[in-house]
């Protein structure tokens, strides 16, 4: 039992680091979606969160993990550590679900395009799983979804495919490291995974723009706490408690209030600068009143002159 609960507390970190990459920004999530899927948004395209949220059948509260919607177009990520014969149906239902809710024509219902990222699995995944669909006379229709094998992908290839978000999740080959016995040859693979794996790619990547200094600053403390749970057994961090993460579930930094500081102060002289440019507009607004009324007056004085003669 004590061994089921272990396994669960580590699903859970990865789950919520996971969903702390989502919280960097629009750059480098578009940079993932554009990877994963083989599209290609430009930067500056608009990117919000769907509703995660949703109510089944049973009135229970069911979630997925990432619904992203660029430019109007919606994908669905799920994470797994390993194969689950009934992911297939919850991300069918998740879709359906997400397509109810934000359907625009009664007639019309439009489902995101999902995708299951697999994390650790020793297990063959196969690139798509399919899903049935049978409506009787109407015919059958066959639902797909795509995989993704982290551990399968070069990594090489991931950083052509700019998706160094996921990085952090390279240390879990530090598992398999750790099994074959702490030695002089695992001491030196480890060094290279992190210092040159994971923290080289970051700093790559920060280089040629494909995610900000804030995210590089992230990854690397993502990288740097997956790493203590790993050696440490999973100890619990101190004063995570007091951080509120942008999505629900995501794992929470130590730098976290200080870049929530950093977001209030900005905002307050963001404020301030506003305040100032409304004290510059109603002063020259004065200014040019008064420069009507002087003009006015010099009229004036001339038609009085001219009078007077």
């Amino acid at each position: 039992m004590e061994e089921v609960s272990q396994i669960e507390e580590i699903y859970q970190i990865y789950d919520r680091v996971f969903k702390r990459i989502f919280n960097l920004s629009s750059t480098a999530i578009i940079n993932l979606i554009n990877g994963l899927f083989e599209m290609n948004y430009p930067l500056d395209s608009s990117i919000f969160f769907s509703n995660k949220e949703f109510v089944g059948r049973k009135l229970n509260r069911r979630f997925a993990d990432v619904i992203v919607v660029i430019n109007g177009d919606a994908y669905h990520l799920e994470a797994q550590m390993c194969e689950d014969s009934a992911i297939v149906l919850r991300v069918f239902e998740y879709g359906f679900l997400h397509a109810m809710e934000n359907r625009g024509d009664e007639e019309d219902l439009v489902f995101p395009e999902p995708v299951v990222i697999y994390l650790d699995t020793e297990k063959e995944i196969p690139k798509t799983s399919p899903l049935l669909l049978r409506f009787g006379n109407q015919g059958t229709f066959e639902f797909t979804i795509r995989n993704l094998v982290y551990q399968d992908e070069d990594l090489v290839e991931l950083n052509r495919r700019k998706m160094v978000v996921l990085i952090p999740f390279q240390l879990i080959k530090l598992k398999k490291l750790v099994k074959k016995g702490i030695t002089k040859e695992t001491l030196k693979a480890l060094q290279n995974l992190v210092e040159g794996d994971i923290l080289g790619s970051i700093k790559a990547n920060l280089q040629v723009g494909n995610i900000t200094k804030d995210d590089a600053e992230q990854l690397m403390e993502l990288t740097g706490l997956l790493y203590q749970h790993i050696c440490g057994h999973y100890k619990e961090l101190k004063g995570a408690e007091e951080m509120k993460p942008l999505l629900d579930g995501a794992m929470e930094l130590p730098l976290d209030k200080y870049r929530i500081k950093i977001d209030q102060l900005e905002a307050e002289k963001a404020e301030v600068e506003a305040e100032k440019a409304e004290v510059e507009a109603e002063k020259a607004e004065v200014e040019a009143a008064k420069a009507k009324l002087e003009e006015e007056n010099r009229n004036l004085r001339e038609r009085i002159k001219k009078l007077e003669k």
